[in-house]
């Protein structure tokens, strides 16, 4: 768990399981895409999120947090929808009450409609357009600075919202790529 001073809480980031669109591989980037449930973990997921509960668990009690101090933050999408309800359950955190929480600028990096349900071999070319200038959008996509700002928007409001408590945020790995070094 990464601490801070200058944050108010404690921070365990994870990403999603193991989801259908990677089975298939399928770039699945945009909200309206994300969100369906055709869109969920896969079985592997389903167990990588149960095992990332039970290490997650494993953390708290080694760092002496209780359960109550938890708040899981998450991404709208299916996938990490999923992999949050399934860690809350590790937990025995009722996932429909106060300490699980959806933050919707902990989204995927919409990539645009060119690349948008296409095979991951497209990613490639959305690396090389970041390399080039993480402010360059892809055509009706978000930037790599984009993602960056919706980023510390979050953390902002987390911070705002939760004092002293143990948060988990469950997003996707270009968040968790632009996030974890400044955690």
């Amino acid at each position: 768990m990464a601490t801070s001073s200058f944050l108010g809480n404690r921070y365990w980031v994870l990403r999603h399981g193991k989801s259908i669109p990677n089975e298939k591989g399928l770039i699945v980037s945009s909200l309206e895409n994300g969100i369906c449930l055709e869109y969920r973990l896969a079985s592997e997921g389903v167990e990588q999120a149960q095992l990332a509960g039970k290490l997650f668990l494993k953390e708290l009690k080694e760092n002496n947090m209780l359960i109550e101090n938890v708040r899981i933050c998450y991404s709208p999408f299916a996938r990490t929808s999923h992999t949050a309800e399934v860690v809350a359950s590790v937990l025995n955190i009722p996932f429909d009450g106060p300490q699980c929480k959806v933050i919707e600028d902990l989204r995927e990096r919409y990539f645009g409609p060119s690349f948008e349900l296409l095979s991951h071999d497209k990613y490639p070319e959305i690396w090389a357009l970041d390399e080039k200038d993480p402010f360059m959008r892809p055509e009706g996509g978000e930037s790599v600075d984009d993602v960056a700002s919706r980023l510390a928007s979050a953390m902002a409001a987390m911070e705002s919202e939760y004092k002293g408590k143990c948060l988990t945020d469950i997003s996707n790995y270009e968040v968790h790529d632009l996030g974890c070094q400044p955690w």
